[in-house]
């Protein structure tokens, strides 16, 4: 089967803040090996290497900035979800991470044609600190995040109590959900010796499972 992907996030390198887009910089790169992805952002990005194709879309209205406090957030995403819903694509399947993209992801699934599948690394409900900073835009964000798993054909979950928890909120099909962990390229990650690098950090290279990150 021929399967072209299109990943829809708020994070892509170099705009990363949260784990959400490391984890989608390492899904595109493994995807792009096997197959032609596009990734679709928030953000001024424009990259083509190989099977990899990444493509920013910034949303500086200033509508936005003049909106109620609470309410920009998930307008400016609205707002770039429609964009990115308006510019052709090429893709057999739509793969959302975070509410930010989902109202995205419903476009290319209504429009589109496009199987919705959706990463799942936190869910609104259990995030009630966001009241405090979005007011009833937090009832936007998580009206939207219901409203797309309850479209998705596919849920991914980082892990087996992200699963669990999604079943307890939601009315979802447990069927429907895969839980695939995060992941990064161990081939760039993995243990290495450097005494002399970490002794400059005042790190003790001869403790026992001691290596170096910062080199």
């Amino acid at each position: 089967m021929d399967v072209r992907v299109l990943l829809l996030t708020n994070e892509y390198p170099p705009q990363i803040y949260g784990g959400a887009g490391v984890h989608v910089e390492f899904l595109a790169r493994a995807l792009a090996r096997l197959t032609p992805v596009e990734v679709r952002t928030f953000g001024m990005q424009q990259v083509q290497q190989d099977h990899l194709r990444v493509r920013g879309f910034q949303q500086d209205s200033p509508s936005f900035t003049s909106a109620p406090p609470g309410f920009a957030s998930p307008l400016h995403a609205f707002s770039t979800c429609v964009a990115f819903a308006s510019q052709p694509l090429d893709a057999t399947v739509v793969h959302c991470h975070t509410w930010y993209t989902h109202f995205g992801g419903i476009l290319m699934k209504m429009l589109y044609g496009l199987p919705l599948v959706i990463t799942v690394h936190s869910l609104e409900p259990l995030r009630p600190w966001k009241r405090e900073q979005l007011g009833r835009g937090y009832d936007l964000s998580a009206w939207i995040e219901k409203t797309a798993l309850a479209m998705a054909d596919a849920i991914i979950a980082v892990s087996q109590s992200t699963a669990t928890e999604i079943t307890q909120l939601f009315p979802i099909d447990p069927a429907t959900i895969t839980v695939i962990p995060n992941g990064i390229d161990t081939t760039e990650y993995r243990p290495r010796s450097a005494p002399e690098c970490l002794a400059t950090y005042g790190i003790d290279a001869t403790r026992p499972y001691t290596y170096c990150i910062f080199c």
